[in-house]
C-alpha cells in the first residue's frame, strides 16, 4: 500500500473516505473538518444542481483555508516561487487548487474507498502540533499517517502530511523540482494545465 499512497496522491488525498476513530482535539478537529469537506465534494459537475455546486464551492474553500493554499504552493515550487512575480505566484496557487479540485478529489474517494483510519495521538506544542493516525486496509496492510499543523489567525491549518515518515510536500516539491530541470517552469505549468484537461 505504501508506494501506491505516496506516488497517488496530492496533500489532501489521505484525508478521504475513511471512517474516523479515537483521539480528538482542536487541532484533530482541523483534520476531521478538512475530510468532512472532501468528503462532501460532489462529482460530474456537468451535472449537479444549483445546491450541489454552492455545497462544492463551500468544501473548496474549507479545504483551501485549512491546507494553506498559497503557502502549500510555495513550499511545493521551492525556489522557483521567488522567481515569479505576485500574479504568477497566485496563478501557479490556483493552478494548484484546480487540481485538488478537479483531480485529487474525485479520485481519492474511490482509491481510499476500502481504507480505515484509526486517530491514535495529538501532540501540540505552542503554535505548532501533529496528529499522528493509522491507516489499515484488510488485504496491503497498515501504514502510519502523520498531519502536522501549525495554527494560523488562531485557526489550525495542515502544514505537511508525513506517511511512513515520507514527506508529501518534500514529495511533490522534488517532482515539481525535476520537470523544472528537465523542462522549465513553463513545462511544468503545462504538465498541470493538461492534466486538468484530462479529468
Amino acid at each position: 500500500m505504501k508506494p501506491k499512497i505516496i506516488r497517488g496522491v496530492l496533500v489532501v488525498v489521505v484525508v478521504v473516505g475513511l471512517p474516523l476513530r479515537g483521539w480528538a482535539g482542536p487541532p484533530t478537529d482541523a483534520v476531521k473538518r478538512l475530510l468532512d469537506s472532501v468528503r462532501s465534494y460532489k462529482k460530474d459537475p456537468p451535472a449537479l444542481s444549483a445546491r450541489d455546486r454552492a455545497a462544492n464551492a463551500q468544501a473548496q474553500k474549507v479545504v483551501e483555508e485549512t491546507l494553506m493554499i498559497p503557502n502549500l504552493a510555495k513550499q511545493v515550487l521551492g525556489p522557483q516561487w521567488e522567481k515569479l512575480n505576485a500574479d504568477q505566484q497566485k496563478d501557479f496557487a490556483q493552478l494548484l487548487m484546480e487540481l485538488l479540485e478537479k483531480v485529487a478529489y474525485p479520485k481519492s474517494a474511490e482509491f481510499f474507498g476500502d481504507l480505515r483510519i484509526d486517530y491514535t495521538n495529538e501532540k501540540a506544542s505552542g503554535p505548532e502540533a501533529v496528529v499522528e493516525t493509522l491507516v489499515s486496509h484488510p488485504k496491503e496492510g497498515q501504514v502510519t499517517i502523520e498531519y502536522h499543523l501549525r495554527q494560523l489567525n488562531g485557526k489550525w491549518t495542515i502544514a505537511d502530511v508525513l506517511l511512513d515518515g515520507v514527506s508529501l510536500v518534500t514529495n511533490l516539491r522534488t517532482q515539481m523540482q525535476q520537470v523544472i530541470g528537465k523542462e522549465s517552469y513553463q513545462g511544468l505549468v503545462k504538465r498541470m494545465r493538461d492534466k486538468l484537461a484530462e479529468s
